[in-house]
């Protein structure tokens, strides 16, 4: 946990968001080989796209940017970032 102590919320803020679009890609191709799998072999009339299969907190709409984390909620979220 040093690193955290000299690392600015910003630099924190970036690694975190980092971390986040990696885990978002490989669930999307797990999403997308899942659809492709199924779909060779049940043919395209149950699921019509991936998002139907199973959808993520990022598929929907609503916009999250504006949640202000407090000082305990940044350091949690950073401590699950890195164990």
């Amino acid at each position: 946990m040093y690193f955290l102590d000299e690392m600015s919320q910003d630099e924190l803020a970036a690694m975190m968001k980092a971390k986040f679009e990696v885990d978002k890609m490989q669930w999307e191709q797990t999403r997308l080989i899942c659809f492709h799998s199924i779909t060779a072999m049940q043919g395209n009339t149950v699921f019509k796209k991936p998002s139907d299969l199973f959808t993520f907190s990022w598929d929907n709409k609503e916009d999250i940017k504006g949640k202000t984390l407090t000082k305990e909620e940044f350091l949690e979220a950073a401590s699950k970032l890195c164990p």
